[in-house]
């Protein structure tokens, strides 16, 4: 059985191809970094797997099953969860209240079990409260519980997006930028916390502008520019890759 396959995905604004017969593939297990110049279609891709675009063109399978066209909530009920390269948080929420809410797609409480607090109801509410501090836990912020979302430092932010999407119990973790706007020392330990996400069994699907990231953390990186695959290789193997440094900086560099 696959992982996930984006096969010839083909995405068009305006008559300008976002995404032109993109091959991707994702192995179980894999942290696999997704990179390029800017508008070289990476958060485009994010967009069409958790099905906010449609593609024109292509298919992707993910665990055998055909999700392209589906809506996001499906996608994510699938196993398909993500984070934006703009926080998205609900910001007058709690840390712990904003992790509840990810984990909300996967009760099974009905409508009028709900509307009667009914024991069901309750037992489930507590389940999903327990979970939410085992999460805060996992990326530091057991102690933020309580804090307003706005509240938070932008590192904690971050942190805490990551962990909303994990209460999806995601098999696939999509991380957009996720270290854009830390300092060294975040860095590190946003390094950390995905190599632990790995390490519980989800695989990792990331995009990334700081290259020590990429290289360090990254199994395998896939690399595209101006909506197409232009490499696919090991992090070693794409630092020297022509086509690669010619994308990033010119022909005069290649």
């Amino acid at each position: 059985m696959g992982f996930l396959e984006a096969l010839s995905v083909t995405k068009v604004f305006g008559g300008i191809a976002a995404l032109d017969h993109v091959d991707l593939s994702i192995k179980e297990g894999e942290i696999l970094g997704l990179i390029g110049p800017n508008g070289a279609g990476k958060t485009t891709f994010f967009n069409v797997l958790t099905g906010l675009y449609k593609p024109e063109k292509g298919e992707i399978l993910f665990l055998d099953q055909r999700i392209h066209g589906l809506q996001p909530h499906e996608i994510a009920a699938l196993g398909i969860a993500r984070t934006f390269q703009n926080i998205r948080l609900f910001p007058n929420m709690t840390a712990m209240e904003n992790v509840m809410v990810g984990r909300h797609c996967r009760t099974r409480t009905e409508f009028f079990s709900t509307l009667l607090m009914t024991r069901a109801f309750k037992a489930e509410e507590q389940d999903i409260q327990r979970a939410a501090r085992e999460l805060l836990g996992l990326v530091g912020l057991l102690d933020r519980g309580n804090a307003l979302a706005k509240n938070l430092p932008y590192g904690e932010q971050r942190r805490l997006e990551i962990a909303r999407a994990l209460a999806v119990e995601p098999k696939l973790l999509l991380l957009d930028e996720p270290t854009a706007g830390m300092n060294p020392a975040e860095s590190r330990d946003l390094m950390q916390l995905v190599q632990r996400i790995r390490d519980r069994g989800i695989s990792i699907l990331l995009i990334e502008h700081q290259m020590r990231v990429v290289m360090n953390l990254c199994h395998r990186v896939v690399v595209l520019d101006y909506g197409e695959k232009i490499a696919d290789a090991a992090p070693a193997e794409i630092q020297k890759n022509p086509a690669v440094i010619e994308a990033y900086l010119g022909k005069t560099h290649a």
